[in-house]
């Protein structure tokens, strides 16, 4: 197998492969990296508003929104990957949102602003929703062809 640029960005990506190469299932993988990002940021804010004049819950704010950022910039770096099999409009509609994130985070990162934490979260957790369904119908007859043809998650290009 060979590494793909996005492997050496973090060690989530070194994970997630190697989960991928043990389970076969990243997109449950993916899931699972987007919701911790979502409860850590929900946690996040939830401090915050327990006393928003704290220093040191002011560094877990950020550190959530970089954290989250983290994860999206694998995204990207993964969905700018020639090897990456999903459709190229799909492609496109992730990457623009994960240009959404970085503005977002950037913004609530210079103010507390749980309005901002709000919608990252629930773009972590719709998008998390959705790569836990399981495929039906159609896209199983043509796993069952060919399953390398089907991508397993945003993050391979498997």
């Amino acid at each position: 197998m060979t590494p793909k640029s996005y492997e050496n960005v973090h060690a989530y990506g070194r994970n997630q492969q190697a989960q991928v190469d043990s389970t076969g299932n990243s997109r449950d993988i993916d899931a699972r990296a987007l919701l911790a990002c979502a409860n850590r940021l929900n946690d996040a804010k939830t401090v915050m508003e327990s006393d928003l004049n704290s220093k040191e819950n002011l560094k877990l704010y950020c550190e959530a929104i970089r954290y989250n950022q983290r994860l999206w910039t694998i995204f990207q770096i993964a969905l700018s990957d020639p090897e990456n099999l999903l459709p190229d409009s799909l492609k496109l509609t992730l990457l623009n949102l994960s240009r959404y994130i970085d503005k977002t985070s950037f913004r609530a990162i210079g103010k507390y602003a749980p309005n901002l934490i709000d919608s990252l979260i629930n773009i972590n957790r719709i998008i998390a929703a959705g790569l836990s369904k399981q495929p039906t119908g159609e896209a199983v007859a043509l796993q069952q062809q060919d399953a390398r043809d089907i991508p397993l998650s945003l993050s391979t290009s498997a």
